[in-house]
């Protein structure tokens, strides 16, 4: 499996060029654990970026406004003032499908790799279904009646 490094990452992400490569690294791991070898292969290491990406803005790390609401805790939110508080909810009605991957922008582009990766069962048109439903490729596909 082509795992991302810290180079990649920053690479394709200049938000995050100030962040440690050890902090990277460790963000980067925990995704491996979500992108593993039963993913397609072209997808591994963009898709390891982009949830890394995700989880470090949740958390207020890298650059940007994201990342600044992510350290405030206050995600979903398009802009926050803390004088006299003003706060303004951003327009979360297309994203709220996506759940907690709708809170940033790196988790809006991972959610469609997820998606193609990990959908949900398959519907085939025999009415038999097929051992696994192509979720895992280590399963043989062949129809159970």
């Amino acid at each position: 499996m082509p795992a991302a490094t810290a180079a990649d990452l920053k690479a394709l992400l200049p938000a995050f060029a100030a962040v440690d490569d050890a902090t990277i690294d460790a963000w980067l791991t925990r995704a491996a654990r979500v992108v593993d070898a039963s993913w397609a292969e072209d997808d591994q290491a963009h898709a390891q970026i982009l949830l890394a990406a995700h989880y470090m803005t949740l958390n207020g790390l890298g650059a940007g406004a994201e990342a600044e609401l992510g350290a405030a805790g206050a995600l979903g939110f398009k802009s926050m003032r803390s004088g006299a508080l003003s706060l303004e909810r951003g327009d979360a009605s297309a994203d709220k499908s996506m759940g907690e991957f709708g809170l940033t922008a790196y988790g809006r582009q991972f959610y469609p790799l997820l998606r193609a990766n990990r959908g949900g069962a398959r519907v085939t048109g025999s009415g038999c279904a097929p051992i696994g439903c192509g979720l895992d490729p280590r399963i043989p596909q062949w129809p159970l009646c």
